[in-house]
């Protein structure tokens, strides 16, 4: 089978498009992905044949509009994306997806690529949704995020109230939409769903799902790419030899400016809370070298599955990417969370006893994260629960979940 897949959005949400294209591959099917073109290289590793859709991008583009998105409230957010992002180059991603899908059979598409799913319905191919975050599927259980339980009734007002409230961004782009290819439908800003086929991609210990899930969502578990890819520097293992490091500092995928600004608050907290510390950059070129003996920098690109392993604490903004990989490394969390979805998944980590309360950004200081780190490590409950997560986690397969629901939607509407 001929399979497209669609990625946007920052690395974390392509990611798991890199670990579902390799599975699909494994499979026997036929992929090729179109994403944006920083992101060529993820897939060039596992040799799935890539197509570049929309202007082209470079890290200082990205890291811009990541230090910008922080800076606003959550609708702001969204406005900017809407209008900065969206409606000045869609028309330019719909025609790049366009050529790329031709010949193919089922697409896959993040569930905020209003685009390719557009593209995915022009050319009348079944397709798939990828939910990454379960905050953004309405239930009567939570309210929207699950910032609040109000009851059931209470819980589906406030479904309605956030529909009001994102319903003029998303009629900018409903009109777009339709000034493509002339179809008309209606768009869920933070989420909207296939008609086939939905794939959950989170893990059922940490993303909550609820009995009213509709019967076309499927809950696969996580997709994580296999970790024989990676081979580590030397620097990590030499400093990690004699015993884990007792905090990893990485803030992901934030922009250049954030980046920089942080590395002396990382480095002062670590020596006020007394910890060996290992510190992500989260950009090239942005901190020295030259650290104390008791601290290791270590490249933005070093993988999160093998980072999060060497140490006990990970201090992280609490994405998607960052919250399952500290899960699985067994690693209690100190979460620093700027956007919505951070948010979510700071919240869901808490509830599991595998995290301190999120800190909000604006009170970070090195006193505080130093305070939060040494309770964290003192925190033997904490590492037990850590502990339990990890092992709880080790059996799920999202990839093979998710190959698995395709296939089988796809052989149940050719019979």
């Amino acid at each position: 089978m001929k399979i497209l897949l669609t990625a946007i959005g920052s690395t974390g949400d392509i990611l798991p498009f890199v670990a579902l294209a390799e599975a699909l591959k494994k499979a026997g099917h036929s992929v090729k992905v179109c994403s944006y073109n920083v992101y060529k290289s993820h897939f060039d590793k596992i040799n799935i044949p890539f197509a570049a859709v929309g202007p082209a991008l470079d890290l200082d583009k990205v890291g811009a509009v990541r230090d910008r998105l922080k800076r606003l409230s959550p609708f702001k957010q969204l406005d900017f994306l809407v209008n900065d992002v969206f409606l000045q180059e869609g028309e330019k991603f719909y025609n790049d997806f366009l050529v790329a899908s031709q010949g193919y059979h089922f697409g896959v598409c993040h569930s905020l690529d209003f685009i390719g799913q557009q593209v995915m319905m022009e050319n009348r191919l079944p397709w798939a949704s990828v939910i990454i975050c379960p905050g953004v599927i309405p239930t009567a259980y939570a309210a929207p995020m699950h910032v609040a339980k109000l009851g059931h009734w209470g819980n589906r007002l406030s479904w309605k109230l956030l529909g009001l409230v994102k319903g003029r961004v998303e009629k900018k782009i409903e009109d777009l939409l339709f000034g493509l290819n002339g179809i008309r439908r209606n768009i869920n800003v933070i989420g909207t769903f296939s008609p086939h086929l939905n794939l959950v991609a989170a893990s059922e210990f940490m993303g909550k799902t609820y009995p009213d899930l509709p019967n076309n969502f499927t809950v696969t578990g996580p997709w994580w790419v296999p970790e024989n890819h990676y081979q580590p520097p030397g620097a990590i293992e030499t400093f990690t030899s004699a015993g884990k490091a007792d905090v990893v500092f990485t803030l992901g995928s934030m922009g250049r400016a954030e980046g920089i600004s942080k590395k002396s608050l990382f480095m002062v907290a670590a020596q006020k809370a007394g910890v060996r510390a290992i510190i992500q950059k989260s950009w090239p070129g942005e901190m020295p070298d030259d650290l104390p003996d008791d601290m290791l920098i270590v490249d933005y690109k070093m993988p999160f599955h093998y980072l999060f392993r060497q140490a006990r604490v990970v201090v992280h903004l609490a994405n998607s990417g960052t919250s399952i990989a500290a899960c699985k490394a067994g690693a209690a969390s100190v979460t620093v969370p700027h956007l919505v979805d951070q948010r979510y998944w700071a919240a869901m980590l808490y509830e599991q006893g595998v995290s301190r309360r999120p800190l909000p950004p604006k009170k970070l200081t090195p006193d505080r994260l130093a305070a939060e780190i040494r309770a964290a490590l003192d925190d033997a409950v904490m590492a037990e629960r850590a502990a339990a997560l990890r092992e709880a986690m080790q059996n799920e397969n999202g990839t093979a979940n998710a190959v698995k629901a395709i296939e089988n939607f796809v052989y149940s509407i050719k019979e």
